[in-house]
């Protein structure tokens, strides 16, 4: 095989596609390498993206694995697979001109630019396991704008439980049904679900699953640059399709808790206020709060509301701003951080904020739009 690239061309690429190797001490070694190759795979077939010559890179941890096309001009065809994270090193170093890679019979890899000769020891192509199985079977997928799923990753994968005890919340739950895409995160103290309408003029099966958080945070990384993405949810697998890059994720293996029944319907007292405001407010405060408990009281009187921390080794301090309210006065304690992350996933200018009682859920969401809630479980407080 002899490729020529440019730098500028394929630098971003192999970064984004190095994100899935594992470049650890990785076992089999082959799932440190990238996959460089210009025939067509699975992928090629299934995403209707292959070229007659093309070049492909691929990198797998057997959990993740990301395949994308990149620039360049293929001399004569193969494959290879090529130690990621020196070859990642090795371009970022390259002046601005074109590069030659050629593969020997022994699977070296001769790279060349200018003056400059590096040899990179290979691995057989056909040991690369393959990112989905290869059979011809149809698969359905949803589309979106990729904008659109960003916004609904930063909306919940916050939320995703870091405990690798309860291995089946260490993802975010996503369903497909009736033109409905719904993602969900909970850690059991609080939940983040967010919600939009899928591109499609007829509605498709239910399907769902949990997408473990890593390939969330690599599927965020992957997107910023891509316009419109489409999403299958397999029997095992996630696929996310950008056009020139694509995702595939395992799927978590477990049952999602029935999240929707711990979503308060009844409370009756509801404040609203700017989110910018109040997100300034609790960052203000919360820094006086126990780093390792970061409670903040909130009390609400009348059309005012008192947002307050306290802790013997730092002191105290408090803020108050108006606010519009339905319902009675209550006093409630709330997780500084928690309500933080919340505001900060809300993309509208005003927020609403209801409850029923200080040990009951908390519900939030963006006024004026439905696509986003979250729920907050209160803390118990020393309101004195």
């Amino acid at each position: 095989m002899k490729l020529m690239f440019r730098k500028e061309d394929i630098l971003d690429t192999i970064r984004i596609v190095n994100m899935a190797a594992d470049t650890g001490h990785a076992l089999p070694p082959i799932l440190s390498h990238l996959l460089i190759s210009t025939t067509d795979d699975p992928l090629s077939t299934l995403f209707g993206s292959a070229k007659d010559k093309g070049i492909y890179i691929s990198a797998t941890d057997m959990e993740i694995g990301i395949r994308a096309s990149a620039e360049g001009q293929v001399i004569s065809a193969g494959s290879v697979t090529i130690p990621a994270k020196k070859f990642v090193s090795l371009i970022k170093e390259m002046p601005e001109s074109e590069i030659y890679l050629t593969t020997t019979a022994d699977d070296d890899v001769n790279i060349t630019c200018g003056h400059a000769k590096f040899r990179l020891s290979g691995l057989p192509s056909d040991e690369f396991p393959p990112l989905i199985d290869r059979n011809d079977r149809k698969r359905e997928f949803v589309p979106m704008s990729a904008n659109a799923l960003l916004t609904m990753i930063g909306q919940t994968s916050y939320a995703v439980s870091r405990d690798e005890t309860r291995t089946f919340l260490n993802g975010v739950h996503m369903s497909l049904k009736d033109k409905v895409i719904k993602m969900a995160a909970t850690d059991g103290k609080r939940l983040a679900i967010a919600i939009a309408i899928a591109e499609l003029e007829t509605t498709t099966e239910p399907k769902q699953g949990i997408i473990p958080i890593k390939a969330m945070d690599r599927l965020r990384d992957m997107l910023m640059s891509s316009t419109n993405v489409r999403i299958c949810l397999d029997t095992d697998r996630a696929i996310f399709d950008a056009g020139d890059i694509s995702l595939v994720s395992r799927l978590i293996d477990g049952e999602y808790p029935d999240y929707e029944r711990v979503i308060p319907s009844d409370n009756h007292i509801r404040l609203t206020m700017r989110t910018e405001k109040l997100l300034s407010i609790v960052r203000r405060v919360g820094t006086m709060a126990n780093p390792k408990m970061p409670g903040l009281m909130m009390e609400i009187n009348g059309d005012m509301l008192k947002v307050s921390a306290k802790t013997a080794e730092y002191g105290e301090g408090y803020e108050e701003t108006e606010i519009k309210k339905e319902g009675d006065d209550i006093t409630i304690g709330l997780n500084a951080i928690y309500l933080s992350d919340a505001l900060k996933a809300i993309h509208k200018d005003e927020v609403m904020i209801s409850m029923s009682d200080p040990l009951k859920p908390v519900l939030m969401k963006p006024v004026g739009n439905d696509g986003y809630i979250c729920v907050i479980m209160p803390m118990r407080l020393d309101s004195k």
